[in-house]
């Protein structure tokens, strides 16, 4: 087992955890390290947005922009080497954790190569992924959930707001759902790699789009099978309380 701080990278400078400060903000650099399984990003942010976008390099980049907190100044002479107490990154067994803590409150941004799985979870402010594949849980209580260009698969949940997804493919050997109890779900779905829906809603109901054609709206509890070339049989559910479900074909 093998774990590593962003204290231990800074004073030991071994190169397990770069880090840096500036007036905009922190930046963590997690090197890439050999592994049979793509990591998972385990990020934690009670009062701050997290924003997670995929590129071309190996390593996972941790950056803070606009993180507030109070902190003592420096005795003259000195300077301090560690991250703020109010942000943690570490790294154990092919996982690493980032937590940004009370009292701060901020954004953060976070680069990481394609093949990776995420697991995100806020209490005040939105959730955006860009462009990742692998296995994304995202959970937000006051803050939209946003998925751009992801695959793989996908657990969705937010409290009161809204959740948007769009999936460019789906692993369809595995479930997924997407639940709101007070926002809207809007998921876009590769045909060709449909399984079988099932979904939940209130007085506001669901709208499924399928190759320039659209149903009516209908309500309550159902299962639905979508035409196409059914490749699985993960099942999807959807549910919303106080909002309506779109289910795009593309």
């Amino acid at each position: 087992m093998k774990r590593t701080t962003v204290l231990v990278a800074a004073l030991l400078s071994l190169g397990a955890l770069a880090c840096a400060q500036g007036a905009a903000g922190e930046r963590i650099v997690v090197p890439a390290r050999e592994g049979a399984h793509p990591r998972l990003v385990n990020v934690s942010a009670l009062n701050g947005s997290i924003t997670v976008k995929s590129y071309s390099g190996k390593d996972v980049i941790v950056e803070t922009e606009g993180a507030k907190r109070a902190e003592e100044p420096a005795p003259a002479g000195m300077r301090r080497i560690d991250t703020p107490r109010d942000l943690e990154v570490n790294e154990e067994d092919n996982t690493i954790n980032v937590r940004l803590d009370p009292p701060a409150f901020g954004k953060l941004v976070i680069s990481v190569p394609v093949e990776t799985s995420l697991k995100l979870k806020t209490n005040l402010g939105p959730i955006t992924v860009e462009g990742v594949s692998g296995e994304v849980e995202a959970e937000s209580v006051n803050g939209e959930i946003t998925l751009t260009g992801v695959s793989g698969t996908v657990v969705a949940d937010s409290t009161n707001s809204a959740i948007k997804v769009t999936m460019d493919r789906v692993d369809p050997a595995k479930p997924m759902s997407f639940s709101s109890l007070n926002g809207s779900i809007d998921v876009t779905l590769p045909t060709d790699r449909m399984a079988n829906l099932k979904w939940q809603t209130g007085d506001k109901g669901i709208y499924l789009y399928s190759k320039g054609a659209s149903s009516g709206p209908m309500r309550g509890k159902g299962r639905i099978w979508p035409g196409g070339n059914v490749k699985g049989n993960a099942e999807i559910s959807f549910y919303t309380l106080n909002g309506t479900i779109y289910i795009r074909m593309k």
